[in-house]
């Protein structure tokens, strides 16, 4: 890996080099087949602004930091540099099993079927408990559009049969007149 340095208005010690160095391994570990990497450290004032790039096979990145100190830019910046490679890796791993728009159907990598597990059988859980009130299908109507319920259930007046008023997808209402044994 082939290392740059520059330095702008400011001269780059061997302390700084060496720290450069050393947080250069690790964004070496992170980021794969890592060919150069450039770090330029400027003085502007009161201000140390380090800013390093890095260029891999597959990847170019870059960070900046600045403080009043070069050694905490310098270090700042490789962190956030760090930091970058290690997502881009991560995507990277994570995007690996997913299917590739290139390789046509038939070459994909053929998967273990998984033992399919028997679902459990749905509960029935209670929400709430009302009177069947005796009334007619216009006032179960109007009872339904009123409270904004989906579903009524009542007895109708002229026969004495439970019926059920329900409002369907397309809303229209639809009614159940369950028919005696």
């Amino acid at each position: 890996m082939k290392i740059e340095y520059t330095g702008r208005q400011t001269e780059i010690s061997k302390e700084i080099q060496r720290l450069a160095e050393r947080k250069l391994q690790k964004v070496a570990k992170a980021l794969p087949r890592m060919t150069r990497a450039h770090v330029i450290l400027t003085a502007e004032k009161h201000r140390q602004i380090a800013e390093v790039s890095v260029h891999s096979r597959n990847l170019d990145l870059s960070a900046e930091a600045e403080s009043a100190n070069p050694r905490l830019s310098v270090s700042t910046a490789m962190d956030k540099l760090l930091r970058q490679a290690q997502r881009q890796q991560a995507k990277r791993r994570d995007r690996k099993g997913a299917p590739s728009a290139r390789r046509p159907e038939a070459e994909k990598p053929k998967r273990k079927k998984k033992v399919a597990v028997e679902p459990e059988p749905p509960r029935v859980i209670r929400n709430r408990r009302r009177a069947v009130k005796p009334m007619n299908l216009e006032e179960a109507t109007l009872e339904i559009e009123t409270r904004g319920d989906d579903v009524l259930v009542f007895r109708d007046t002229g026969n004495e049969r439970v019926r059920v008023l329900y409002r369907r997808r397309d809303g229209n209402l639809g009614l159940i007149e369950p028919e005696a044994w």
